[in-house]
């Protein structure tokens, strides 16, 4: 058996849902404000050879990774966690005790850090059409291109109008970066809080994403902001999205398998 461990916790609770097997059956290891919540399972399902024979499994590895994200979040609901990445395995109860006692001083930090805290992710999505116009305003370089269209004689006018579509698409990259950076700030001038921007870059060309740590009492307040926001940002094509609130996994930093 191996010991297949959710979140580090701060108190020596066990969550009432389903664990990864499909038991309900859950175990803690640990002492002193310092514990692992953890399901033993099967070698011969949980091992590493046998999660990379099913890598292709989308069914399976989802089913997995929604029933561990289940039981981190009913954990979150009575005691601070540090959340742990899906199939987080130790080889042993020796192995899991040994890892608590080595990282004491920084998982305690962490759970001083991380306590009475949730993650939201703000996930900023961009009209590709709308967003395109909108640049010629926000960009100085656009701008005057724009003007010297305005003025341009038909032959002149046509050059530069294809100029000002290459110049649109080279400067979108940064002018999305920008209107990013614009709202992490807005979030960071409200709250004292740690944020996490991912890029496009980051996110393998998916929407760029602000993820932000917060007290549980300032949640509405998260809300408020971001409805004044997109107002500010819908003229430009831009559109905020709201989701959570999640354990906090991008803002803990915790342990590989053992």
């Amino acid at each position: 058996m191996s010991l297949y461990v959710y979140a580090i916790t701060r108190d020596a609770i066990t969550p009432d849902c389903e664990a990864v097997d499909q038991s309900r059956r859950f175990d803690v290891a640990g002492h002193d404000g310092l514990f692992a919540v953890y399901t033993p399972v099967a070698d011969e399902e949980f091992s590493q050879e046998s999660v990379d024979r099913r890598a292709g499994d989308l069914e399976w590895l989802g089913a997995i990774g929604y029933r561990h994200q289940n039981v981190a979040s009913e954990l979150m609901k009575s005691t601070a966690i540090i959340p742990l990445r899906a199939f987080t395995l130790f080889s042993s109860a020796e192995a899991l005790d040994r890892y608590l006692h080595d990282n004491r001083e920084l998982l305690t930090k962490t759970l001083e850090r991380l306590g009475g805290k949730r993650e939201w992710t703000l996930r900023v999505e961009f009209d590709a059409e709308r967003f395109s116009d909108a640049l010629t305003t926000r960009v100085d370089a656009l701008r005057d291109l724009a003007q010297q269209i305005e003025t341009a004689n038909p032959g002149r006018a046509f050059l530069l109008r294809k100029k000002l579509d290459e110049e649109k698409k080279r400067a979108s990259r940064d002018a999305e970066q920008q209107v990013v950076a614009e709202i992490e700030r807005a979030v960071l001038d409200k709250f004292k809080c740690e944020t996490v921007a991912e890029s496009r870059l980051d996110r393998d060309g998916a929407f760029p994403q602000i993820n932000v740590l917060l007290e549980r009492d300032e949640e509405s307040t998260l809300q408020e902001l971001l409805d004044g926001l997109a107002a500010r940002y819908d003229k430009e094509g831009v559109t905020l999205a709201l989701t959570g609130p999640w354990p906090p996994y991008t803002f803990a930093n915790a342990a590989g398998n053992d």
